[in-house]
């Protein structure tokens, strides 16, 4: 969860896994030809080099390969969690290890990249939070940073460990910062999966789900009343017109509204259902979106959105109805596979909730974002989670050796 620049690119690691993969011999390879989620991804691949080609026609000045460059980032995704899942199949013990480094990525990204010069306009809220990547991005990493680390000490003895609960406090705060100070408001409506994650773990441990709710009520509780008492003018202007906003689409007013980044989203999704219902199956391109927005005049003072705000509807839109589908079943898959490893016993509570939870913060921040591939730093963390899941998958399905739960 990190973007330091040429020399720690957070997906080289995923490169790595791959050449790996590539000597690991015929056995591997057979596990992998055993499993859906490869031929999805095959398919994927198939087809987003013919759809590349279709949507060419309907732009003759944009050669294909540009086309093919766009689709080729959601390809990454694929490839690189399947091989990151098949090198982990043999290892479950590094699974927490990698959730580990991503948290622990963004605390020096926080450290590293923050804009210290300018920490009083961040505070008073003038100047959102960023680092080398969006504040919307800095929201869902804090999210899911916030998360792994709940589930961290949920499930570590941290009694007689004074310097290891410091730590975690120490780190718990500095999440927390960043996810207030970031000012996603998607970011703020993911994090409300936290306490209930953190509950259903509980419960999966204890078998007793009152004191460990009771236990998350109150954290949460003492969460909301410190972020407010301390940036209580932030909130505020962040959720400022809503009222305006509902009496609007009520009365189907919304182009009398002043531009702000909600008028600017419902203006985005009525653009892309029309284009999505130019092209509902084969879809007009992930490159075209772009310059489809630009055209629209939708903007905010000088920004011009560089896509639709939604990842589904962005998916929809540029890669089509059969795109999408292929894209939600290799999810479905995952999601499905990661659920029968934990019936099977291939993977423990924290690591179960902590995967799961994480892949619910990414879909929630995403309904409102598109943070899925344009960039390695987005691919890369989403690469982890879904190669743990496939790789607990494999396990389950005997691709793996014998071994205790994850």
């Amino acid at each position: 969860m990190t973007s330091f620049g040429r020399w720690l690119r957070p997906e080289y690691g995923a490169i790595a896994a791959l050449l790996l993969l590539v000597a690991a011999g015929g056995a591997r390879w057979r596990a992998l030809a055993r499993h859906p989620l490869a031929w999805l991804v095959l398919a994927f691949v198939v087809y987003a080099v013919l759809q590349a080609a279709y949507v060419a026609q309907l732009a003759p000045g944009v050669p294909v390969a540009k086309h093919l460059s766009a689709n080729a980032e959601p390809v990454r995704v694929g490839v690189f969690a399947c091989a990151i899942g098949a090198w982990l199949a043999d290892r479950p013990r590094y699974m927490p290890h990698l959730l580990g480094l991503m948290v622990v990525g963004f605390a020096l990204a926080a450290l590293a990249c923050a804009p210290w010069r300018e920490l009083g306009a961040v505070v008073a809220g003038s100047l959102r939070l960023r680092f080398r990547y969006a504040e919307n991005i800095v929201g869902e990493y804090a999210a899911i940073g916030l998360l792994l680390l709940t589930l961290y000490a949920a499930s570590t003895p941290l009694r007689g460990r004074a310097a290891k609960a410091a730590a975690l406090g120490l780190a718990a705060l500095l999440l927390l910062a960043c996810l207030l100070y970031a000012q996603s408001r998607a970011a703020w409506l993911a994090a409300g999966l936290i306490p209930l994650v953190a509950v259903a773990h509980q419960r999966a441990v204890t078998a007793r789900w009152r004191r460990p709710a009771a236990v998350a009520a109150a954290a949460a509780v003492f969460a909301v009343a410190a972020v407010l008492c301390v940036g209580y003018t932030l909130v505020a202007r962040r959720f400022a017109g809503g009222e305006a906003l509902a009496e609007a689409l009520a009365h189907g007013g919304l182009a009398t509204l002043p531009p702000s980044s909600a008028s600017v989203r419902l203006q985005l999704a009525a653009l892309g259902l029309h284009a999505w219902q130019a092209h509902p199956l084969l879809g007009s391109g992930l490159y075209g979106i772009g310059p489809m927005i630009a055209a629209s005049g939708i903007r905010i003072a000088d920004y011009v959105p560089p896509h639709l705000h939604n990842a589904y509807l962005q998916a929809a839109v540029g890669l089509g109805g059969i795109g999408a589908a292929l894209l939600l079943a290799a999810f479905g898959v995952l999601v499905r596979e990661l659920v029968l490893a934990r019936r099977a016993g291939e993977v423990g509570a924290a690591l179960y909730w902590a995967l799961l939870g994480s892949l619910g913060i990414v879909l929630v921040v995403n309904a409102f974002d598109f943070l899925l591939w344009r960039f390695d730093y987005l691919r890369a963390p989403l690469e982890i989670l879904l190669g743990c899941c496939f790789a607990l998958s494999l396990r389950r399905r005997g691709a793996g050796p014998a071994a205790g739960a994850a």
